[in-house]
């Protein structure tokens, strides 16, 4: 059996576009160890109201290769800080993804990539990860990963499952 618990997350969409680099989520003047300039940076690049504006629970959905660029951890600690429960991409930048599942932020792919294409910033969703089912303008199947992924994301992080 999985060993992440029952996860069911409801929050807004944010649609976003391929090729999202690092330094666009979190560009580099917001690099701090202070978690307050870490958490206002998250999409300056793209819109510098954004993150006043993010919920938490809130999904980003995007399209291919989401989070290209350095490997730098800042960005993922962005998203976490401003309580972004996972994203849903057509596919992720290796580095990111690996980064993400790290610090326990669930990256997400759809079965069929047609279906993200519906949905629209700011529509309701509905996140079923133990079922991997996504609900926004109809249900998204959502592709499994290994049952050791799903325990960092359990745990909060790979240093959380290994205290």
């Amino acid at each position: 059996m999985i060993d992440i618990p029952a996860r069911e997350t409801r929050g807004y969409a944010w649609v976003l576009g391929d090729d999202l680099n690092t330094d666009v989520l979190h560009p580099p003047q917001f690099f701090s160890l202070d978690p307050k300039v870490v958490k206002a940076g998250l999409f300056h690049g793209i819109d510098p109201t954004w993150q006043a504006r993010v919920q938490p629970g809130d999904v980003i959905i995007a399209g291919r290769n989401f989070g290209c660029g350095s490997s730098r951890e800042t960005s993922v600690r962005s998203l976490l800080l401003n309580g972004i429960a996972a994203i849903i991409a057509v596919d992720f930048a290796r580095i990111f993804f690996r980064s993400a599942t790290n610090l326990g932020l669930p990256c997400l792919t759809p079965i069929a990539a047609s279906a993200l294409a519906g949905i629209q910033t700011g529509d309701q969703l509905t996140l079923d990860i133990p079922d991997w089912i996504a609900d926004a303008r109809g249900k998204i199947e959502l592709s499994g990963t290994s049952h050791f992924v799903r325990r960092i994301w359990a745990a909060g992080g790979l240093l959380e499952l290994l205290r």
